[in-house]
């Protein structure tokens, strides 16, 4: 059974990956509809960077994001304790 740390995890990782999915469909959409001129190549290589950069900015940053988490078990399991002992 998955903790509430790693269902976290999953969401995060699934929220950048929605992002990266997101803003590749947008410069398709934004492509085809003309509002920018960009060659089939080069929406694919700016896709691609789109997503190696999501990826390492998750990469780079999760560690502040499990910091937090841990500053909010630790303040949970501080005020389940308080209020067992009234």
């Amino acid at each position: 059974m998955a903790t509430n740390n790693t269902k976290l995890n999953r969401s995060i990782v699934q929220l950048l990956n929605f992002t990266g999915e997101n803003v590749t469909n947008n410069l398709i959409s934004a492509s085809r509809q003309k509002m920018i001129s960009i060659s089939e190549g080069d929406l694919k290589k700016v896709s691609a960077i789109v997503q190696n950069s999501i990826q390492q900015s998750l990469t780079n940053g999760y560690g502040n994001v499990e910091k937090t988490m841990g500053e909010i078990m630790k303040e949970s399991n501080s005020t389940k304790k308080s209020t067992r002992k009234r």
